[in-house]
């Protein structure tokens, strides 16, 4: 009988385990004899492979997204389980069995944002994220199956839609109190379509057909961030196309509205390094890169709380994104 992966500890033996291939890479040792490592998933947890006895031609069909079963010895590398092989052999197993999803409701989460959205009064904001999100029915679909990242949090299907809606009810309390405290001219819509769209791009950048979310082309050649602000600025100039002989803003302010749009998305994430074009410049870049980026480590944070123990009693393996492990509640 197969075990979970969120059983393994170290020092234990695997007759059988069955998963996912989450990532597959090629390597040679020092003395220039090649081995494989994996990264192998089922619906709960993930663990890092590693097959010494590895010869390429007999794994040239193995791919990420497909299903194995593998057996071996579970030691310990660089603070983390790793499982060293003794076999590897392909699946029948339908990839959906490894496949992880949201726990929470996917329409109550979409009919809450879609209210978010009825909430907003400024007229380029609300028609651009009314225009974006919610008519295109590839939008919408999209939006509620695709993950918010491919492994550092919320990498699960509805994972996006999980994100949104938890950051989006953050701000409802965080947003008015600042607006209360110290500056009433924080546009609470702005802040929404930040929080909304800042990672809509990521519904083209993933491959989402497969659990191992792979990127696809266009993600590799550009990025969410980059296709969001496309999306914002196109979406804007079609507003405006519709709207100038109204009144409702004269043409230098309409193009200042675009910028700020632009900019929320293109800012969040916070930091040149951390791949954001420009630092958050506006009081609203600030709240949606912060909102954001807390959302995110709270929930690899709770990946490594409810995961697999580490060396440390209390203590989960190690991070290697935070660099540290994270105490188990008990």
């Amino acid at each position: 009988m197969s075990v979970g992966i969120k059983e393994l500890r170290p020092g234990g033996a695997v007759a059988s385990l069955l998963g996912l291939v989450d990532r597959k890479t090629e390597a040679k040792t020092k003395a220039d004899k090649p081995y494989l490592r994996l990264t192998i998933r089922d619906k709960d947890d993930t663990i890092d492979c590693v097959l010494w006895d590895y010869a390429p031609e007999s794994y040239a069909d193995l791919s990420e997204g497909d299903v194995v079963e593998v057996a071996g010895t579970v030691g310990a590398h660089n603070g983390t389980a790793q499982l060293v092989l003794n076999k590897l052999t392909p699946s029948a197993l339908p990839i959906s069995d490894f496949a992880r999803s949201t726990k929470f409701d996917v329409e109550a989460m979409w009919h809450d944002l879609v209210a978010v959205v009825d909430r907003m009064t400024e007229p380029l904001t609300k028609w651009i994220t009314e225009e974006l999100l919610i008519k295109h029915a590839f939008m919408s679909d999209a939006f509620k199956k695709a993950p918010a990242a491919r492994g550092v949090h919320n990498a699960w299907y509805g994972g996006l839609l999980e994100h949104v809606h938890s950051i989006c009810l953050l701000a409802q309390t965080v947003v008015p109190h600042y607006q209360r405290r110290y500056c009433e001219k924080i546009s609470m819509d702005k802040v929404m379509f930040g929080l909304i769209m800042h990672d809509a791009g990521k519904i083209i950048e993933y491959d989402y057909t497969r659990p191992s979310f792979n990127h696809t082309p266009i993600g590799l050649l550009t990025n969410h961030m980059v296709v969001g602000s496309d999306w914002t600025y196109e979406a804007a100039n079609k507003w405006w196309a519709a709207n100038k002989s109204a009144g409702l803003m004269t043409v230098e302010r309409f193009k200042l509205e675009r910028a700020l749009l632009c900019h929320v998305l293109v800012a969040h994430h916070g930091r040149v390094d951390w791949g954001s074009p420009v630092k958050p410049a506006t009081l609203e870049a600030i709240l949606v890169h912060h909102l954001d980026n807390l959302d995110a480590k709270m929930l690899h944070a709770l990946d490594y709380v409810n995961g697999k123990p580490g060396q440390v009693a209390s203590f989960s393996e190690r991070s290697y994104v935070e660099g540290t492990s994270f105490y188990q509640y008990t």
